[in-house]
């Protein structure tokens, strides 16, 4: 199944469509409404987190270089079960948040053209067929539909923060935490949202043309990129007070239309189209190739060991294709909305994040820089994941379902 198509520059690009998604469209407001200006400690601390979980990520990732990345990583630590569980929350996390992503998108689009909530559904349809497409043309096209997308949006988010630098007015600051503790707690909970993708990475390893030069830099190229562009976003969009009444629907949108003076019915649609399309492919290529590896090692049913010519697992991507337009239906039928629809996805992710950065910890227990690193995602993830509360019931579900399913297995082989 193997072809090593990807390059340096599609690695980065690979990194900023899957970190640099959806979250850029809502998250500087929401988060500042959760704890006014004080959330821009909450953008930097995950900023810092991220360097040691997305080093620890690539340097195992190139030690096993195996379609399962970090579920490989967490069966070496502690053993066939743990990788699978793990291997599960990360598929059901996918499964269920793009289609999060795409309401994202459709969500600027419905407001810009003050369409009814029925298209608010049909749009995320769309943003789901357009990346099954991207993917089932193969790797090689959706690296560069990655590159592509990537570059768009970075110079688009650089000059709206230029823009918008001088426009700051430190009056804006104060109160500095009127919500205390517990508004950053809450805001840290959303921003883990924005950081999802790090792990992306690890299951994209055997695709690249020179995995051991260039996945760690293509690592410290998207840390610096990204931490610096979400942490100057925050900043300009509390230092302008660019949300609350102001933007609640589309502030990244009026923030472009402040500083750059574009319409903001466009900005909005291109914006939202270029981010989405870039999250949703990146993460349905690298979770599709890890219900390949789950399915090859017995860990999910043999039914998603298939790869089409290209090396493309196309039962993997159809099925994540699905469970997301189901989940859509869900939210429709149900009228459950996104900001609570996204701590599902959420709370699986930072279950993902705490596992594997603990297997990060005993596998690099003897190199003091890796074992400092993976220490300190741990400690991170710990702290926040209190935070999400009754969410928690989800991966406590999907972790059971798995045990059952391997249990399952066991009795049906001679």
């Amino acid at each position: 199944m193997t072809k090593r198509t990807i390059t340096m520059a599609q690695g980065v690009a690979l990194y900023m469509g899957a970190v640099l998604g959806s979250g850029i469209l809502i998250l500087p407001g929401y988060t500042a409404d959760a704890a006014g200006p004080a959330a821009i400690i909450s953008w930097l601390l995950l900023s810092l987190l991220s360097v040691p979980i997305a080093y620890t990520f690539a340097r195992l990732a190139l030690k096993y270089e195996n379609y399962g990345g970090i579920a490989t990583i967490v069966q070496q630590a502690f053993g066939e079960k743990s990788g699978a569980v793990v291997g599960w929350f990360f598929f059901a996390w996918v499964a269920t948040g793009q289609a999060v992503v795409g309401l994202t998108g459709a969500s600027y689009i419905v407001t810009v053209f003050g369409l009814a909530g029925e298209w608010l559904y049909g749009f995320a349809f769309l943003f789901l067929v357009a990346a099954l497409a991207a993917n089932l043309l193969g790797m090689r096209i959706s690296g560069l539909v990655s590159l592509g997308l990537s570059g768009i949006v970075l110079v688009l988010l650089v000059l709206t923060i230029a823009f918008s630098l001088p426009a700051i007015d430190a009056v804006h600051f104060r109160p500095f935490a009127p919500h205390g503790l517990t508004g950053i707690g809450q805001a840290c909970v959303l921003i883990f949202w924005a950081f999802f993708g790090w792990e992306s990475i690890t299951h994209l390893v055997p695709e690249f043309r020179n995995p051991q030069r260039d996945v760690m830099r293509c690592t410290w190229a998207s840390v610096f990129i990204i931490g610096a562009v979400y942490t100057l976003l925050s900043a300009v969009t509390i230092g302008t007070h660019t949300y609350g009444d102001i933007g609640t629907e589309a502030p990244l949108a009026a923030l472009m239309n402040r500083a750059l003076g574009l319409n903001a019915g466009l900005a909005t649609v291109v914006v939202a189209c270029i981010v989405c399309l870039g999250t949703l492919n990146v993460y349905l290529a690298s979770s599709s190739r890890l219900g390949y590896a789950l399915a090859v090692e017995g860990k999910l049913p043999q039914w998603f060991a298939k790869s089409s010519r290209s090396g493309t697992p196309y039962r993997s991507v159809f099925f994540l294709f699905v469970t997301n337009t189901l989940t859509l239906a869900f939210s429709y039928t149900a009228s459950f909305s996104v900001d609570r629809l996204i701590l599902v996805p959420t709370t699986l992710g930072i279950l993902v994040y705490i596992v594997a950065s603990f297997a990060c910890v005993k596998l690099l227990w003897s190199d003091k820089a890796g074992r400092l690193a993976a220490l300190t995602s741990s400690a991170l993830c710990l702290a926040i994941a209190p935070f999400s509360m009754q969410y928690l019931a989800v991966p406590a579900v999907v972790a059971a379902s798995c045990l059952l399913y391997l249990r399952y297995r066991r009795k049906l082989q001679p």
